[in-house]
């Protein structure tokens, strides 16, 4: 008699059809969200560096507008497109550690924006001032904004690499 592990039963498989859209909204909301940590990283460092105090208040009220609109949908979306793909693919949700590794990413990234990100951006309340410190003296941390767009886009690109590479084995298997 031989047993079966959680690791050895066939996934459910989505459709061809439902699989070939949910891995493009999963790629779309990666790159889509590389895209946004790009628009912040200017954003952030004329926040950081800059003298003129409307073009640093100018840096943050546009990073307030664009990040609560973006990130958290963003982020929800590669998350949930990537649990659809693990369940509903030979790849399963655990099964390799390279999917693991990548679920593990995504949510990291995805509870760092509800628990870090969205409340630094909802405390930001930035007016012009005459000078750049003005502005930043207002801020409780303004270097905490730097941090995101680093971090995340480069735990996207790694996300990236694991996908195209495929690397380590199978979980459970020797």
């Amino acid at each position: 008699m031989t047993t079966t592990t959680p690791l050895d039963r066939r996934p459910r498989r989505l459709p061809q059809r439902w699989r070939k859209t949910v891995l493009i909204l999963h790629i779309v909301s990666g790159v889509g969200w590389i895209g946004v940590d790009f628009a912040l990283l200017p954003l952030v460092i004329t926040g950081l560096t800059t003298d003129d105090g409307e073009t640093a208040a100018a840096s943050y009220r546009a990073i307030a507008t664009l990040v609560p609109w973006t990130i958290p949908a963003l982020s929800l979306l590669i998350l949930t497109t990537g649990v659809l793909l693990g369940l509903g693919t030979k790849w399963g949700l655990i099964r390799y550690w390279w999917v693991a590794t990548k679920l593990v990413i995504s949510l990291l990234l995805t509870v760092l924006v509800f628990i870090a990100l969205l409340p630094a951006v909802s405390s930001l309340e930035v007016t012009s001032a005459t000078t750049g410190d003005d502005v930043r003296a207002a801020l409780d941390d303004p270097a905490v904004f730097l941090y995101p767009p680093v971090a995340s886009c480069t735990l996207l690109v790694v996300s990236a690499i694991l996908s195209v590479t495929k690397p380590w084995g199978r979980r459970g298997k020797r």
